[in-house]
């Protein structure tokens, strides 16, 4: 429910409001986030750039709601920079380049807004866009939500290092002025006229440094000067100590006319090329590689190129602060083990008891030395780290506890509890949980911990939730298949939700899409499916069910479930377990199509979009719905 700003007759009244429905401090870690992830970013494809964030403070917050300008009926309109970014940009043609970035990797409210000039006339280049905040972040800050006409999303600020100094000028003097143009020049014409004068140097800069660059760039090309070519022409930031791989050289200085496809290259897409990588070292290397790859396409540098290692970034950032510390649930899963006849219990016990042990061990012996290479009871403390491990084959118990500081994050300590046991129903019990305690002040990266041992426990032992759990989905084929589906649905002692993915008709296909087994996944082709489940089970299917129903069974499973027939084609439904009481969740074909990302890490790679950004928010909901139970 929204607040009526007309209902307050004072500031400071706003200003407790304010302060008490708004968590400034989880604000603050939201903003780091939103703030490291753009310079991750820029940095990757080589930019030249600063920036700075900040949250809104109460004082700013209550003075633009008191204006009346916001929140009120005549003013619906909401808060759109609680959080605020401004990234100052060394080249003028940066600005768009930027902006394409933005538009790929977060989900963009409305269009940009920059200045629009008259011929005559000149103002700071600049361009603001508003995003929202990704829900991977905004799920950090778990206060309920305000009620104040505040929008949760973050404005972005693009400019160019020439117009920054007079931004913070103009700023004060001109956007907080309640005084008209016109009233603050009058009298001054004159100043007014040379103020326009020093605003045309300012963009005829901007414009200058560019074309300088594209000569000194040009220069170098005809003087067969390679590396200063590419230095000067793309503008980016590279790793000068790696030179140009004396082969290309020769070939460049044999044909110039393969030199001169290189430096007649856009920028854009060598920086589209280099946003696919992972955190690249930038080098003439690397820039001559991405653009042959991509647009020169000449097989002689391409043997030259595949020779070349590319470098790695090994750099590791550190937090230095201390605080008071919360404990975060990483992962969560208890259930019992798969028991086969042709297996003792005891056999089964010791063989997953060795599995969790091995992991133990691996990750512990730096510290403890002297763990044995067989399971054992063991128990060691040093500061710091603590390991405790209780282990008897005659009673089939076995509980794991162990505790450590991260030696990356200051502060922040690590828990894990593992048990195998055998209970009073006869059947071996696993139970895991992996948590974090860190301070408030420091950024959470990680918020979902699988551990690396699930799956050699799921491959060689198995874990089962009513049926044995995999990383592989379950096709539902005929009725057999789907009288199982059915019943493990409706089962009360299923702990897991279960994600069914039903088959849609492509629009060259009347079919059920079944095609041979030798041409397709499990005889299906899997753009018949609007995700692809299998992809979906490897990354959840040890702590979730994935299955994927024919086309010939949709109607069926629309009948099932009270689901309206044209909204079954393609649907995606979760079914929740029981013990939840929640209703199963539908996602039509159509909201899986219009599906994207808030922010999108694969923005430039080349596959469907849709398709990645909708599996991507299946596995969060499933591992949010794993550390929240």
């Amino acid at each position: 429910m929204s607040v009526n700003m007309e209902n307050y007759n004072s500031k400071e009244e706003l200003e407790a409001i304010i302060e008490q429905e708004i968590d400034f401090e989880k604000l603050n870690e939201l903003c780091e986030h939103i703030t490291n992830a753009i310079t991750e970013i820029l940095t990757s494809c080589g930019l030249y750039f600063r920036i700075f964030s900040r949250v809104k403070s109460v004082e700013s917050i209550a003075s633009k709601l008191y204006r009346g300008k916001y929140g009120t009926l005549n003013n619906p309109k909401k808060i759109q920079d609680l959080i605020g970014l401004r990234v100052i940009l060394y080249y003028y043609d940066d600005l768009s380049i930027c902006r394409d970035i933005m538009e790929r990797t977060f989900q963009m409210i409305d269009e940009w807004s920059r200045n629009f000039f008259e011929s005559d006339e000149f103002r700071a280049t600049k361009i603001n866009g508003v995003f929202k905040y990704p829900a991977e972040y905004f799920n950090l800050y778990t206060k309920e939500m305000w009620s104040l006409p505040i929008d949760t999303t973050f404005e972005t600020q693009f400019r160019t290092v020439f117009f920054e100094g007079w931004h913070e000028i103009e700023h004060d003097m001109r956007y907080k002025s309640r005084i008209s143009d016109d009233q603050f020049w009058k009298g001054s014409e004159e100043l007014s006229r040379m103020l326009n004068c020093i605003l045309a140097n300012l963009e005829l800069s901007d414009w200058s440094l560019v074309k300088l660059f594209e000569e000194l760039s040009y220069n170098h090309y005809k003087n067969m000067n390679w590396e200063l070519m590419l230095k000067s022409h793309f503008r980016i930031k590279l790793e000068d100590s790696a030179h140009l791989h004396p082969d290309i050289i020769a070939i460049f200085n044999q044909d110039k006319e393969i030199a001169k496809q290189f430096y007649k290259c856009p920028r854009i897409i060598l920086i589209r090329e280099l946003l696919k990588l992972d955190n690249p070292v930038i080098d003439y290397n690397l820039i001559i590689k991405l653009v042959n790859n991509k647009l020169v396409k000449n097989q002689l540098i391409r043997l030259v190129c595949d020779k070349i290692d590319e470098p790695r970034d090994s750099r590791i950032y550190k937090k230095e602060t201390l605080a008071r510390l919360e404990s975060n649930i990483l992962f969560h899963l208890e259930l019992p083990l798969l028991h086969k006849e042709s297996r003792t219990l005891e056999t089964e016990f010791i063989n997953s008891c060795a599995i969790v042990y091995k992991w133990a061990r691996f990750k512990m012996d730096p510290v403890f030395e002297d763990m044995p290479e067989e399971v054992i009871s063991y128990k060691n403390k040093l500061p710091g780290y603590q390991l405790k491990i209780q282990y008897d084959v005659d009673d089939l118990t076995f509980h794991m506890k162990i505790s450590y500081i991260d030696s990356k994050h200051i502060g922040t300590l690590w828990h894990i509890h593992t048990s195998i046991a055998k209970l009073d129903d006869g059947r071996l019990h696993f139970y895991h949980m992996t948590s974090k305690d860190l301070p408030r002040s420091i950024s959470q990266k990680e918020t979902f911990l699988k551990p690396s041992f699930l799956s050699d426990l799921s491959n060689k032992t198995g874990i089962v939730d009513v049926i044995r759990l995999g990383n592989k989905a379950v096709f539902v084929t005929d009725d057999n298949d789907y009288s199982d589906f059915y019943s493990l649905i409706k089962n009360p002692e299923r702990k897991l939700p279960i994600i069914a993915i039903a088959q849609q008709l492509s629009e060259d296909d009347t079919n059920t899409g079944q095609k041979k087994n030798e041409e397709y996944k499990d005889g299906y082709d899997m753009n018949t499916f609007t995700i692809n489940g299998t992809r979906l089970a490897k990354v959840i299917g040890q702590y979730s069910h994935v299955f994927m129903t024919d086309r010939a069974l949709v109607s069926k499973f629309a009948k099932s479930f009270n689901i309206p027939e044209a909204n079954a084609d393609g649907c995606i439904c979760i079914f929740w377990p029981a013990h939840t009481q929640k209703h199963f969740t539908l996602f039509t074909r159509r909201m899986i199509l219009e599906s994207q990302f808030d922010f999108n890490r694969f923005a430039f790679h080349d596959e469907d979009v849709y398709e990645k950004a909708f599996r991507h928010k299946l596995v969060q909901i499933i591992k949010e719905d794993n550390i929240s139970r």
